[in-house]
């Protein structure tokens, strides 16, 4: 069959809904292609097809250790930050880099989260990049959450080689949460889960 009638049958047999939705999606794989618009154009992609995570049953969470709570970070001024200062509450800890498209998938939920539950739970967002890189990125897309730099090794129980990778730490040092790979944290399943860890219930 000749690529002309195949064209021909193709728009006889689709809706133009669906014609539509083709388009849309062999533009996106197009502009995936291009260097110059991965960037911009992957996280939008991601984040169309975010969920959230499922939380860990408490039989099973893993206890962070005195040591573990030891872990040194720096603030965005460059001040020594340990883990233990927010010992006994419930913590969202996050790495990300901002060269990360699935990172940059999840920070508007993570913004949006961060509105919702700041004077509730720590937010600690680490990163390895250069504090200048990473300022002039929160700056540009508005993001207020508080970001920590690395001063020394991961504590073992938070080691991943996939980023973003996220814990969520319960009042008592339990990680009630682990997950790889990019989700959507300011799903209705998340913030139940955190009132529940904030409330002790």
């Amino acid at each position: 069959m000749k690529l002309q009638e195949r064209i021909r049958n193709y728009f006889k047999k689709r809706k133009t809904l669906s014609i539509v939705f083709d388009l849309i999606f062999y533009l996106l794989i197009l502009l995936l292609l291009i260097p110059g618009t991965r960037k911009k154009v992957a996280p939008v992609f991601i984040r169309t097809f975010l969920h959230a995570p499922i939380s860990i049953v408490p039989s099973e969470r893993v206890m962070l250790s005195a040591e573990d709570y030891r872990w040194p970070l720096k603030d965005e001024d460059g001040n020594p930050v340990y883990l233990s200062r927010f010992q006994g509450e419930v913590i969202f800890l996050n790495f990300w880099a901002t060269w990360c498209p699935p990172c940059r998938a999840e920070m508007p939920g993570i913004q949006k989260l961060y509105n919702d539950y700041k004077e509730k739970i720590h937010f600690v967002l680490v990163t390895q990049e250069d504090p200048q890189t990473v300022s002039k990125f929160l700056n540009e897309k508005g993001y207020t959450f508080p970001v920590y730099f690395q001063a020394y090794e991961t504590p073992s129980q938070f080691v991943s080689r996939t980023i973003p990778t996220t814990f969520i730490i319960d009042r008592d040092g339990g990680i009630a949460l682990t997950h790889k790979g990019a989700s959507k944290w300011n799903a209705r399943k998340i913030m139940k889960m955190l009132d529940e860890l904030v409330s002790g219930s």
